[in-house]
């Protein structure tokens, strides 16, 4: 039998077997996370931080940068704001000149860029779907360094308005080693899509992927790629009774293969019902707090008014994570940031695949720090302490494969991957 998709016959059926000790259907025999992982249905509480400045009721998006969160309104506006996660109030501004917002749901980023998507298009009519890719040297100069990424969806034909009844609509991106990825917010089924597109500047099509089906509409997504995590958040949506519509979720995507996000553990986590909110972002500077926008709603439904204030929420998500992300070495230490790029400008790997050492350029405060070697399995197969720029891979747990290099210096963690071969 093979181990690495665990399944025991019974009455006729196949049952698949999971890796996750947290699914009702884990095996602890099981070795390699085949996707099928079965989880109860879960709710957790939230804790509403505060109600957002009316400067920033519109916000759609929201990242970890530059030491603080930062959200940005969805359109008529052009300014970032940085915002207190204690309070919710409004710390900084910073205003993007050349910038025209359209329908901006999303910013991603990588290392050296921020990526505005303008990409809102809950009609399914528009045909000037793009991203804004801005340098981040350029967004702390104040030069604003600026291009391009045009896409429109290989498969879409129809562009007759369609408002809130398309799969064309979306709020949800983010960018990997070499391409955006792009989580659909799909009116009509309520289900996801992933496309993907090229990362630079041009008109691309954006190649349609997986679907999976999250019973709500996509709102924002968060990822850390080093540990094959990436956090969605949406809400339902009942268009016969709005009443008992924009109820809050979240899905857990970890633990899958390279950029196929739905192959590994698909979970999701509902807010409690009795809350009701137009959540439209989530960012994390530490892998298990979260924190949530939601834009001001106001409409009038049979009768009703209907009142949902802007507000900034947090889920602490160590429960359903932690177990998870132990294996790459995080631990339950709030004033840990962790950081995720493997293109950080001070920092050079290389080559990149490896024989018998890395060669590691760092920055001087660095000197000393502690540094570990893990498998995609979170086994740790080496460890020690930067001495000089070289790193030895002649542990007897580093075979020819895919491995994580974590870096520890004063409370922050650093991670890059690399590929070891045999000569």
């Amino acid at each position: 039998m093979n181990v690495m998709k665990i399944r025991l016959f019974f009455s006729g059926l196949w049952l698949m077997m999971a890796t996750d000790p947290l699914a009702t259907n884990y095996d602890s025999s099981a070795t390699l996370n085949d996707g099928s992982c079965v989880y109860e249905t879960t709710t957790i509480d939230t804790n509403v931080i505060g109600t957002l400045n009316t400067q920033t009721e519109g916000s759609s998006s929201l990242f970890y940068w530059n030491n603080g969160y930062w959200t940005y309104n969805d359109h008529n506006d052009n300014c970032l704001y940085r915002i207190d996660s204690t309070n919710a109030a409004i710390l900084e501004t910073l205003c993007i000149n050349g910038l025209n917002n359209y329908d901006t749901e999303e910013i991603s980023q990588d290392s050296l860029y921020l990526y505005f998507g303008d990409i809102g298009n809950n009609s399914g009519s528009r045909r000037d779907l793009h991203i804004l890719r801005i340098s981040k040297e350029s967004m702390l100069n104040h030069t604003f360094e600026m291009d391009t990424i045009a896409f429109s969806y290989e498969d879409q034909t129809d562009f007759s308005p369609q408002p809130q009844n398309t799969d064309f609509d979306c709020e949800a991106f983010i960018v990997g080693r070499d391409s955006i990825y792009l989580f659909t917010k799909q009116w009509a089924s309520t289900q996801t899509t992933i496309y993907s597109l090229p990362k630079t500047p041009g008109h691309h099509l954006a190649r349609r992927g997986n679907t999976y089906n999250v019973n709500g509409l996509i709102t924002g997504a968060s990822f850390l790629p080093e540990y094959q995590l990436a956090v969605l958040c949406g809400y339902d949506y009942d268009r016969e009774n709005l009443l008992t519509a924009l109820h809050p979720f979240i899905i857990l995507l970890y633990d899958f293969q390279e950029d196929n996000f739905f192959s590994g553990n698909k979970r999701r986590i509902d807010f409690d019902y009795s809350v009701r909110a137009q959540v439209e972002a989530i960012a994390t500077q530490n892998a298990l707090d979260y924190h949530i926008t939601s834009e001001h709603y106001a409409t009038t439904v049979m009768g009703f008014n209907i009142d949902f204030p802007a507000q900034l929420q947090r889920l602490d998500l160590r429960t359903y994570l932690l177990p998870y992300l132990s294996r790459f070495g995080v631990s339950d230490n709030p004033n840990t940031i962790l950081n995720f790029d493997d293109h950080e400008s001070d920092f050079r790997l290389y080559p990149n695949p490896a024989y018998n050492q890395l060669h590691l350029d760092y920055p001087q405060e660095y000197l000393g720090a502690e540094y570990e070697i893990l498998n995609l399995n979170g086994q740790k197969v080496a460890e020690g302490i930067l001495k000089d720029k070289t790193i030895p891979l002649n542990s007897k747990g580093l075979s020819s494969g895919k491995y994580i290099l974590l870096l520890r210096k004063n409370g922050q963690v650093k991670s890059f991957t690399f590929i070891k071969m045999e000569k």
